[in-house]
This record gives structure tokens, C-alpha cells and sequence, in this order.
């Protein structure tokens, strides 16, 4: 992966030219002035169709085994992004090769296209390529918890952060046992094995899918939260898992918190 792919990539990750009306490119509803989430309930496609779904952040996905939301098969990000360029369940950019022609006019993108691929032709392929390149350099280690847990460096962890890094993986909450490992996402799989469950059933709207359990890094400046971006504040996600979450949730129980404790847990989201 050069440095040329990379910077080949983002220059098309905020390219609006990707999407079929030219409105929006991919930092539309991933700003990286935002952790790169977009701040909605759920994002709006090109066309002003609402997605389903809250706009995830893109930090350290080049460490995921599987992507969006829904689909346990999408296990790269160059498969994942077929999903928003060209999908259409809702329309997201609306990407086609009808728009290709007005790409090859720009005699700056393809200078920099034939650096990076040679005598290829600009493609739906060679746009994922560069995206995913990256994408894939969009890595951050870098908060209190990771010096915590990679340098053994508590200075940035404040006494009430580590309360609740322990009730958070307690028995008790539970918290762990959807996000979990170091990105505090959903279990893993290998490749070769039948796929377990990294997706967890859960309420969204008034039916009930199965959805991937997002990361919880940077999560404090990721608002609104859930897979419906339902939910405004962190202190208020914690009061929604500590009476048992939404009422098709059989498989979360509620758990009793004290003032305190809520404090402990919200700094410990606060420290990812």
C-alpha cells in the first residue's frame, strides 16, 4: 500500500462525484471532523432516502473481520464498499460507470490514477482499490485507554475511568460480552469456521434484525448512539441497558447502578 494509493484514495473518499447527483461523497457521512460519523440519527442518502442505520465511525476498521451492519459475509472492506458506491437498499451514492467519463476530464485525478495503476483504466475496481487503501490508514491508538492498556500508562486514566473499565467487563453488567477484545466490538470468528454470532438480535424501529455490535472507540464524541441512532447522550445509553434495554432486547437484563457507579462507567466510555 504507497502512499500515492492512499492519497489517491482520499482525494476520492470526499470526491462528490462519486454519487449520482454529484451532492455527496463518502466524508459526507463520514467527516473526519466528527470521528468520521456525520452527527444524524441516520444518514441520508444522495437521492434524500434515509438509511436505516446511524452512521458508524471508520476509526481502525482496518482491524474488523466483518463489515456493516448486517451482513456477516462482507468480510472485506474492498466487498463492504460495493455496499454504499453501487447498493440499492436505499441508494446510498448511486455510483455507476455513467459517471466515470466526467472522472476521466479531471486531468489531475488521472495523472494521479496512472501513477497509481499505470495504463489501468479508471474503474469501479480502481476506486475501491484507492478508498480502501485509505481507509485502511485511518488507525488510532492513541486515548487514555489505549496508553492504559498498551503502555501500562495510567496517568490518563482518572481513578473513576478505571472503576468503570471494572464494572463494565463485570459479571454484573455484562457490557463485555457484546464489546469486548481491544476496539470493544463484537466477537470474532475465523474464516474457515461457520460463522458465530457476531451479530446480536436486537430492536431497532419496531421489527428486529440481526446486527453487528458496533466498536465503542472515540464513543463519546460519536453521538446519537445505537444502530438507530436513537439515543442522544451517553447517560442515557447507560440507563437504557441498566432497565434491560428495548422491550424485544430478551437477551439483556437489567442490572441496578448507583449514581456513582454511572459516573465510573460514563468515564470509562469517555477514556476509549
Amino acid at each position: 500500500m504507497s502512499n500515492l494509493k492512499v492519497a489517491l484514495g482520499q482525494r476520492l473518499f470526499d470526491d462528490p462525484r462519486l454519487s449520482v447527483n454529484g451532492t455527496q461523497s463518502c466524508g459526507s457521512c463520514h467527516d473526519p471532523a466528527r470521528e468520521f460519523t456525520d452527527g444524524r440519527t441516520r444518514d441520508a442518502a444522495a437521492t434524500g432516502e434515509l438509511h436505516e442505520r446511524n452512521t458508524p465511525s471508520l476509526w481502525n476498521v482496518a482491524y474488523n473481520v466483518s463489515f456493516t451492519w448486517l451482513d456477516a459475509g462482507l468480510l472485506t472492506l474492498e466487498e463492504q464498499m460495493h455496499v454504499p458506491l453501487t447498493g440499492s437498499d436505499p441508494v446510498e451514492m448511486g455510483f455507476s460507470d455513467e459517471l466515470l467519463p466526467a472522472l476521466n476530464q479531471d486531468i489531475i485525478l488521472m495523472a494521479n490514477h496512472r501513477t497509481v495503476f499505470g495504463e489501468k483504466p479508471l474503474s469501479l475496481d480502481t476506486v475501491i482499490q484507492a478508498i480502501a487503501a485509505y481507509v485502511r490508514t485511518l488507525v488510532r491508538t492513541d486515548s487514555a485507554f489505549d496508553r492504559y492498556l498498551l503502555h501500562d500508562d495510567d496517568r490518563g486514566m482518572s481513578t473513576a475511568a478505571k472503576a468503570g473499565l471494572a464494572l463494565f467487563f463485570s459479571e454484573r453488567l455484562g457490557c463485555g460480552n457484546c464489546h469486548a477484545g481491544a476496539h470493544l466490538s463484537g466477537p470474532t470468528w475465523q474464516p474457515q469456521q461457520p460463522v458465530q454470532p457476531v451479530f446480536h438480535r436486537t430492536a431497532v424501529s419496531d421489527a428486529t434484525f440481526p446486527v453487528r455490535a458496533p466498536s465503542l472507540r472515540f464513543v463519546s464524541r460519536t453521538a446519537p448512539y445505537m444502530h438507530d441512532g436513537s439515543i442522544g447522550t451517553l447517560d442515557e445509553v447507560i440507563r437504557f441497558y441498566q432497565k434491560g434495554g428495548g422491550k424485544d432486547a430478551e437477551r439483556l437484563r437489567s442490572f441496578e447502578l448507583s449514581e456513582r457507579e454511572h459516573t465510573e462507567l460514563r468515564s470509562f466510555l469517555e477514556s476509549l
